[in-house]
């Protein structure tokens, strides 16, 4: 036999050998009746959500366009004396959504495989892009539809005059720019991984430059721009063939640590638990070096307590990115009341409470930690009460500045008088009991019998389990919301914030672990 007679191997494709099996096996162990009554299911919880949606929105635009049509009522922030264009609110709350879009992209992945996909595939001399194309496309196609249908009803809110077919068009306008968003993250995952941290940095700002223009897009759009559409396509399209083209040369360690990411995440939703949420979806637990916090831990302490409360300030000032998320929600918050015009005070009250609960949890990241293991606490020769007391400190005075520096803020902007800053410090230290109180949630009780709702089975104390900490948040909440309503805080709500942030703290110091704890 010649060398010419001798054929080639054909192309083997691991992706669609295993996908084509596994449907194979699951085909042949699946009935009728299942899959009619998960269909059936399916249907009938995207019903019940379509029609509750529909039925905020039309509730939520009347009353809107009510408190809206205001025009000479008071309003806490007012508007700044130089013109600003119109939309600017919208453009900046869209642009703050496409950048959280980009950035929880880029830690899921977006390109991935899953652990036994990395480790048997990766290693096979195959081309790699025909592993991660097809599952690429499919999470792109679900961020569009999903960012889409998600921007009607904030679409219809912020933006009371346009029709129903410039929603329409920047919804959908709005799904391509997180198509987008999407993509630079690619574009990011196929970088070397051997940058410093200021080359990654300044390799970002291309990105969210064509956010913001994007961004702007999606605001012109909702007035009827058919070319601004397209435009967006475009650059939509662009972008998609950028990043394919780049798909082989993304390192197999990260689209191995992508699946496992995507894969921790999507674990922790099925079991619509939110500290675990938070532990996927954060940075890597290497905290950035810290001479201060290590001298501060190498005085030691004269008593269990004190030391205890050292180790917690070492790892507090060394967990990495703790004030990046309040910041940014302080400047996306000051942004939107100064170009939204002259809202009524219970929409701007709405907004603050909005970036209150939005601020809260970041600053509990440390506690999160240590709440995996419940256990440890107890070795500890200090009671529960008083170690969650030390794990309180850094929280409460973190954000008890936060909302000092935000209520310092509203006063310059005309809210009120300067004792709001005393007030907003005195809730921050709620605040900060609430996010250890939200670090230390219950685990459910998956052995008791779920409860029926129309989204499916619920287990019994889920309910609870994930408003706590957002109870106490809003306990603290009542009077700063009350006293910046007023413009001014009387002797008796200084108290009354006092007061509540006391029984905040109280309530976190005498809370018990879960019986489904370890103890």
């Amino acid at each position: 036999m010649t060398a010419d007679t001798v054929q080639a191997p054909p192309p083997f494709d691991p992706v669609r050998y295993t996908r084509q099996a596994s449907r194979a096996f699951s085909r042949g162990r699946t009935r009728f009746r299942d899959v009619f009554v998960d269909v059936y299911t399916a249907v009938l919880a995207l019903g019940t959500i379509g029609a509750l949606a529909v039925g905020l929105v039309l509730a939520l635009r009347e009353q809107v366009a009510q408190a809206w049509n205001v025009g000479s009522g008071r309003t806490l922030v007012a508007p700044p004396s130089f013109s600003l264009p119109d939309g600017a609110a919208a453009a900046v709350l869209v642009f703050a959504a496409l950048a959280a879009v980009m950035v929880i992209a880029r830690k899921l992945g977006p390109a991935a495989v899953s652990g036994p996909e990395g480790y048997w595939w990766l290693g096979l001399p195959l081309e790699r892009r025909p592993m991660v194309a097809g599952r690429l496309v499919r999470h792109l196609l679900q961020v569009w539809a999903g960012t889409s249908l998600l921007y009607l009803p904030f679409g219809f809110v912020m933006d009371l005059e346009t029709s129903v077919r410039g929603q329409v068009l920047a919804a959908a306008t709005f799904g391509a720019g997180a198509v987008c968003a999407v993509l630079l993250a690619g574009l990011q995952q196929a970088r070397p991984a051997l940058q410093a941290a200021a080359e990654r940095r300044r390799g970002m700002l291309p990105g969210l430059l064509v956010l913001v223009l994007l961004s702007l897009v999606t605001v012109r759009v909702a007035a009827g721009s058919w070319a601004l559409a397209v435009g967006g396509l475009g650059v939509t399209v662009a972008l998609g063939l950028l990043v394919f083209s780049r798909l082989d040369r993304i390192p197999g360690r990260e689209l191995i640590r992508g699946g496992a990411v995507s894969g921790h995440t999507g674990a922790a939703v099925y079991l619509m638990d939110l500290n675990e949420i938070g532990r996927a979806l954060s940075a890597e637990p290497d905290g950035v070096a810290s001479p201060r916090a290590a001298r501060w831990y190498a005085r030691g302490g004269r008593t269990p307590f004190g030391a205890l409360l050292r180790a917690d300030t070492a790892a507090f000032l060394r967990t990495r990115g703790l004030w990046v998320r309040p910041v940014l929600v302080l400047a996306v918050l000051v942004v939107v009341l100064l170009a939204g015009g002259a809202q009524p005070p219970l929409v701007q009250l709405g907004m603050i409470a909005v970036a209150v609960f939005a601020a809260v949890p970041a600053l509990g990241a440390v506690a999160r930690r240590t709440a995996i293991m419940p256990g440890l606490d107890m070795l500890l020769p200090l009671s529960v009460s008083v170690v969650k007391l030390s794990r309180m400190a850094l929280p409460a005075v973190a954000l008890a500045l936060w909302a000092a520096v935000l209520c310092a803020v509203l006063v310059l902007l005309g809210a009120g008088d300067p004792s709001l800053i005393a007030l907003g410090a005195l809730a921050g230290v709620g605040f900060g009991a609430s996010a250890v109180r939200g670090a230390y949630r219950v685990q459910p009780d998956w052995t008791a019998p779920p409860i029926d709702t129309p989204f499916g089975p619920m287990p019994s104390a889920q309910a609870g389990s994930m408003v706590r900490g957002f109870d106490t948040t809003l306990l603290a909440m009542v009077p700063l919301l009350l006293g910046l309503f007023l413009g001014y805080v009387p002797g008796v709500l200084l108290l009354a914030q006092a007061g509540f942030s006391a029984v905040c703290v109280l309530v976190v110091v005498y809370s018990h672990p879960g019986k489904h704890q370890v103890q």
